[in-house]
């Protein structure tokens, strides 16, 4: 075994000094070291060819003829890692930017950290999101997807953007199959890392911007992949909802309106619909999440039980907001349901995430460490 854990993998995109110096002080505290050149403009071969040269087998440069991402970048570092000899040395890989935007020193606290624990891990280094240093734009989009990330999935992180994590050797194959070609696939790996069963760990780590710093991220189209990636999950559970209301709300007017119509009194005809719709379109509910949306393949008795705690919680709420609202407006139960219904399947999903099919193991919260 090598005196550090970990090899250090770091992407790299028509880099300047900055790599040439980052890789000289990574030098002196990795054993290995993989750089990926993604596809750089030819005028920056010079400065693959100088580290090369400078660091000699410590170095491995891989190249890509054509820039495909830093996802794919990252892949095809992960890829090289487990058919070389290197997976059989170290206990996994950290991986850092090229731009000076992370210390070789919190790097090599990773590696540290990795040799502690290093059992399906994911080491995360964190930067403090009020930090006087970071741009107001950066510290706001940062802050925004870390609540988001936080809502839709359950996971509290401090830091969702971070570049800086480490892996252990068991996980690796898995970063190799998930989805992302660019700036995309660090957040999917985050996101399929709770399905995965992965142990995730914070560390603090320096916060580091400097004002002519160059990013290749790409406002708009890495933005938009960015965030079609992180409303992935709720766009599953929009379509269960979708699937769900369907049934819902075509029992409801058939029963409401066709088959009891003027017979009873409304808050009678309300009940007997609502109850009745719901039942129906809370197994198509249940299925569809199940399977799509949170990905289950067998469901625990208690989950069955917590599904139809909630659901008759819903249903209370749907039939006394609707009869409420329907009283007040003196009719149009079929519109106000639908407002009612969309409303509290956000309150649902929350609760499904949380609650309902959540495992055992998701119980233990994201160990943080300074």
């Amino acid at each position: 075994m090598s005196q550090n854990n970990a090899v250090l993998i770091i992407p790299s995109l028509n880099p300047d000094q900055k790599l040439v110096d980052v890789v000289k002080e990574a030098s002196e505290v990795f054993g290995d070291i993989i750089v990926i050149n993604d596809g750089s403009k030819k005028e920056y071969d010079g400065i693959f060819e100088q580290i090369k040269i400078a660091h000699g087998d410590k170095i491995h440069l891989l190249i890509h003829e054509q820039n495909r991402g830093k996802g794919c970048a990252l892949k095809t570092a992960f890829d090289y890692y487990l058919h070389s000899d290197l997976s059989k040395k170290y206990l996994g890989v950290v991986t850092m930017d090229s731009d000076g935007q992370h210390s070789v020193e919190d790097a090599k606290s990773l590696d540290e950290k990795l040799g502690e624990k290093h059992e399906r891990a994911l080491h995360i280094g964190h930067r403090d999101l009020n930090s006087p240093v970071m741009p107001l734009r950066s510290k706001f989009g940062n802050k925004a997807t870390a609540f988001l990330f936080r809502f839709l999935y359950g996971v509290k992180l401090k830091d969702t953007q971070s570049g800086l994590r480490a892996f252990s050797n068991d996980i690796v194959p898995w970063l190799t199959e998930v989805n992302g070609q660019r700036f995309e696939y660090e957040m999917n790996v985050l996101i399929k890392s709770k399905d995965a069963d992965l142990n995730v760990y914070e560390h603090q780590i320096e916060t580091r911007y400097e004002k002519e710093h160059k990013s290749h991220f790409r406002s708009l189209n890495d933005s938009f992949k960015v965030m079609k990636v992180l409303f992935g999950g709720i766009a599953k559970f929009v379509f269960a909802a979708l699937c769900a209301g369907i049934f819902d709300l075509g029992l409801f007017y058939l029963i409401d309106y066709i088959i009891i119509g003027d017979k009873m009194a409304v808050a009678l005809s309300l009940l007997i619909a609502t109850t009745v719709s719901r039942a129906v379109s809370s197994v198509v509910n249940f299925l569809v999440n199940k399977f799509i949306t949170f990905g289950g393949k067998k469901t625990p008795k208690r989950s069955i039980i917590k599904y139809y705690v909630l659901w008759l919680f819903q249903m209370g709420a749907s039939y006394g907001l609707v009869l409420a609202f329907t009283s007040i407006f003196g009719g149009g139960e079929f519109w106000i349901k639908l407002v009612v219904d969309l409303l509290l399947s956000l309150f649902s999903y929350r609760l499904q995430l949380t609650w309902v099919f959540k495992r055992k193991n998701e119980e233990k919260e994201v160990s943080s460490a300074v």
